[in-house]
């Protein structure tokens, strides 16, 4: 008893300064006990002063974690914390969290170790607490949400640096994307396409590791393959982008080559295949990405 009243006072004079706050906020994976991250993911995220936790599913949609007026999450007390967590973790943390009935999200700060932390999601349904651990997860393709995505064969991220394939028919692509450098323009996927009927081929990219001039150097290995697997079009080492960035590094780039196709009336009916290998020369991460359409 003695120790739940010393750790609650010694809680209650830190608690208000270290709540959680919007640098909380964001995408969340479990780390399994052998210190590998799972794909049991989260988004967390807080709108006019409610928190929120959204679970990805095995088919890549999202599921509301905190769904009804039971599950909602408040702010926790600095009595609910010392039933989160041990002494020990008391004496070196300041905990900072929000829950439910289910569960709790917390972030603890180390007090002897400035700067350091670490997130838990904290299950309440055991007879004792069970802490889980987090690893914010910071790189990845996003949708008009903040909730990362995951990578798919035409959209990928690797080593912080990004790289999106897509086939358009839009005729005016390039007028929706001479818009604002961090806002992403709407484009219509071309998964069918008639005889004669122009499509394009568009490669972005974000985030690329810049040398010391803070230049950007990027080049594109280019495949575009007819329905029997033969090659229609073949190009290595193309120049993608080199050079000063316009803007943030984590912006979206639309590289230089874009394939324009048009299907001629000798042109094979059926699945063709893009390939393009986004190549970061100066962070030496290679990213291979493909799509398809169909010629019909």
């Amino acid at each position: 008893m003695k120790y739940l009243f010393a750790a609650i006072t010694l809680l209650v004079l830190t608690w208000q300064a270290s709540a959680l706050d919007q640098s909380d906020t964001g995408n969340y994976a479990v780390v399994h006990r052998d210190g590998h991250i799972t794909d049991f993911s989260f988004f967390v995220a807080r709108s006019e002063g409610q928190w929120s936790v959204e679970q990805r599913q095995p088919d890549g949609s999202w599921a509301s974690a905190t769904c009804g007026r039971s599950c909602l999450l408040k702010e926790s007390q600095p009595a609910d914390l010392a039933r989160f967590f041990s002494e020990n973790e008391l004496q070196e943390t300041r905990p900072s969290c929000v829950h439910n009935k289910a569960f709790a999200f917390c972030r603890q700060d180390a007090l002897f170790r400035p700067g350091e932390k670490e997130y838990t999601l904290v299950a309440l349904m055991m007879a004792q607490p069970i802490q889980i651990q987090l690893k914010r997860m910071e790189v990845g393709w996003r949708d008009p949400q903040g909730r990362i995505q995951p990578d798919s064969d035409a959209r990928k991220a690797q080593n912080g640096f990004g790289g999106w394939l897509l086939v358009t028919s839009d005729d005016d692509w390039r007028t929706k994307w001479e818009t604002q450098p961090d806002a992403i323009p709407h484009f219509s996927m071309a998964e069918t396409v008639s005889k004669g009927k122009p499509i394009y081929a568009l490669t972005f990219f974000s985030n690329p590791k810049l040398d010391e001039q803070g230049s950007a150097d990027i080049s594109c290995d280019i495949d575009l393959r007819k329905p029997d697997g033969s090659a229609s079009f073949q190009q290595t080492d193309a120049t993608c982008f080199k050079g000063t960035l316009k803007g943030q590094p984590n912006y979206l780039y639309l590289s230089a080559p874009v394939i324009k196709f048009i299907g001629e009336q000798n042109d094979p009916y059926g699945a063709w295949q893009v390939s393009i290998t986004l190549k970061d020369n100066v962070g030496r991460t290679n990213l291979p990405l493909k799509t398809s359409f169909i010629l019909q």
